[in-house]
């Protein structure tokens, strides 16, 4: 019954909300997915040579970026397999394009739930596997999926605090709609424990470890030049080597304000502070320039800074690219990562980690508590609340170098321990699908 009442204001919702969906993504400066999500556009060819048809779909840029350790993975032990990768959002589908276009992957746009999008995308890319990262459940396309015999899969699962609340509230509802899940791979014990608590029979459910762990490089990796090689030219094009470099990443409206705070309190006592603002969404560069020149601070684009265009005069840089987030956590010596001063949910905070840099985040971490707790467990990052708190802990450690070193090998050191997703989830979809789907 209720997957009915499901079906029906899914068919409603398809009708009538239309133009809302394309209001929402053209209020953005977008638009491309608004075709192709509704099923009127599809993919170009598949990849028909190769077997199994792997289809993978992560949301947005987080998820896709977990996905490349996997698919590389998945190369070893299926290694006649073709891929299919599918993103939710333009974002991430341009990361995705980055990295699995050249792998050889059809990369395009997953349809909206809707009966018919699904339906044409279904005979249209015929995948003989189907493998959701994180926590999408979409009842529409796992039902008829399932109808047609197509093993599922979800790994690198999780249930956020929220989620799981709500899930357990409705889970008579719901419970039927997961289980049509072949295999749940959970990224932590928490999760693990968490579907278990759902009712998730033990015999299709996993712990493996977080992908978002393992598509870091290690710390050796690092240290040989394999990740940096764009290093030496940015530092550079920043003059990092007269200057201390504030990173505030993946930030989101409400705390670019309290960084500015923070930021302006800072250049007291470090006025060559340079403060890298790399805001979650780079459209919203013209919004944060404006937000800066209330403040009184002068600044530059980093994509004018990294193409020669201009040199850099200015104190703030705004980062308006998509992909070079990770490589920056490398030449700034203060990082904070966003989503987490407002209730989003934060960001992936292990991505400093790598590179040895302490973390400071807000408290607002509800879809990255296995992530704080790897670095809280060995005693590293930074909780912060406020302009104040932020401003007290970036000096602290400006203030006292060997503390900043010795907090970062902590962080670098923790994420290394949790290494090894990729190969495990990698196996166990192996086996789902030499098992013919469970």
């Amino acid at each position: 019954m209720i997957f009915k009442i499901y079906l029906i204001c899914s068919i409603l919702a398809g009708l009538l909300a239309w133009p809302f969906f394309y209001w929402h993504l053209r209020s953005r400066g977008r638009g491309e997915s608004f075709l192709p999500r509704l099923g009127f556009k599809l993919p170009d060819a598949p990849p028909l040579a190769g077997a199994p048809r792997i289809w993978i779909h992560g949301v947005s840029v987080g998820e896709i970026l977990a996905a490349v350790p996997l698919v590389q993975e998945l190369k070893i032990c299926l290694p006649q397999a073709a891929f299919i990768i599918t993103t939710g959002t333009e974002t991430g589908q341009a990361v995705a394009r980055k990295h699995f276009g050249p792998m050889g992957a059809l990369v395009c746009y997953f349809p909206l739930d809707l009966p018919w999008a699904v339906r044409r995308y279904l005979n249209y890319l015929q995948p003989q596997l189907f493998i959701d990262l994180e926590s999408e459940i979409w009842p529409n396309f796992l039902s008829q999926a399932h109808g047609r015999g197509v093993p599922l899969a979800l790994v690198n699962a999780r249930l956020s605090d929220k989620t799981f609340r709500r899930y357990l509230k409705y889970n008579r509802y719901i419970i039927d709609i997961i289980n049509l899940i072949d295999i749940i791979i959970t990224g932590s014990r928490e999760d693990y424990q968490r579907f278990r608590e759902l009712g998730i029979s033990p015999h299709k459910l996993h712990f493996a470890g977080n992908l978002k762990c393992d598509r870091l490089p290690r710390a050796q990796d690092l240290e040989e030049g394999g990740m940096s090689g764009a290093e030496p030219s940015w530092a550079a094009q920043l003059g990092k080597q007269n200057h201390p470099v504030f990173l505030a990443a993946s930030t989101h409206p409400g705390e670019e304000e309290v960084v500015l705070q923070a930021y302006q309190s800072l250049l007291a006592p470090y006025p060559a502070l340079l403060l890298l603002l790399a805001p979650r969404h780079p459209e919203r560069s013209a919004e944060l320039g404006r937000l800066l020149e209330r403040h009184g601070l002068p600044w530059q684009l980093w994509s004018r800074l990294k193409s020669g265009q201009q040199t850099r005069r200015q104190p703030v840089v705004i980062i308006d690219t998509i992909g070079d987030l990770f490589l920056l956590y490398g030449l700034a010596d203060i990082t904070f990562v966003g989503g987490s001063l407002i209730p989003h949910g934060g960001q992936n905070i292990l991505e400093p980690a790598a590179w040895g840099r302490v973390p400071l985040y807000g408290p607002h971490l509800h879809n990255f508590r296995w992530a704080q707790a790897i670095l809280e467990e060995a005693g590293t990052g930074l909780l912060v609340h406020d302009a104040p708190s932020l401003a007290a802990a970036a000096q602290n450690l400006l203030d006292h170098s060997e503390l900043r070193q010795t907090l970062g090998f902590k962080a670098q050191s923790a994420l290394t321990q949790h290494q090894g997703a990729a190969r495990r989830q990698a196996r166990l979809i192996a086996e789902l699908v030499v098992g013919g789907g469970g």
